[in-house]
């Protein structure tokens, strides 16, 4: 190869090198500038998207706070059983938009429910909504992270008018 180079007149050498430059540039800019500019702009567009769908939480948990905070002297205390608990937080769950993956609540004092899959931010809003509206109380809560960003959480509830 040295040789090859060598027997190469200075007007060959200078156009091969100015040759390899640009191909080392369209290079560069083909299979690094651009796939990173790439992945900014889509970054920047999901961050945009995650603080619209925030935006939308936030004003969904602070209206159904305030529904609660109004609701709050008409908690569960009516209630008489365990089952039209598990109804009342079954269907919160379901309004928010979580689906229950399995729920268990043989004692008749509490209740356990399982997500799988679920947006975390989603989970406190429930959490804050049983607990003005149906006067829940969490006994036990673990949240795993299930990839995604979402999460999967175990919950204990006890009804608080029960």
């Amino acid at each position: 190869m040295m040789a090859w180079w060598s027997n190469l007149a200075d007007r060959e050498r200078l156009l091969i090198s100015v040759a390899g430059i640009l191909t080392a540039l369209v290079l560069v800019w083909q299979f690094v500038l651009v796939p990173a500019s790439n992945a900014r702009s889509e970054a920047r567009t999901s961050l945009e998207e995650a603080d619209q769908d925030l935006s939308r939480i936030q004003e969904a948990y602070m209206r159904n706070r305030a529904i609660g905070a109004s609701m709050a002297t008409n908690a569960l205390s009516t209630s008489a059983s365990i089952e039209d608990f598990k109804a009342a937080v079954t269907g919160s769950a379901g309004d928010i938009g979580l689906s229950i993956a399995r729920l268990q609540g043989d004692d008749g004092t509490s209740v356990r429910l399982v997500f799988e899959n679920a947006d975390p931010r989603l989970v406190f809003l429930w959490l804050e909504d049983i607990r003005s509206k149906q006067s829940a109380q969490v006994t036990r809560l673990t949240m795993e992270q299930a990839g995604g960003g979402l999460v999967r959480v175990n919950v204990d509830l006890v009804a608080g008018g029960l």
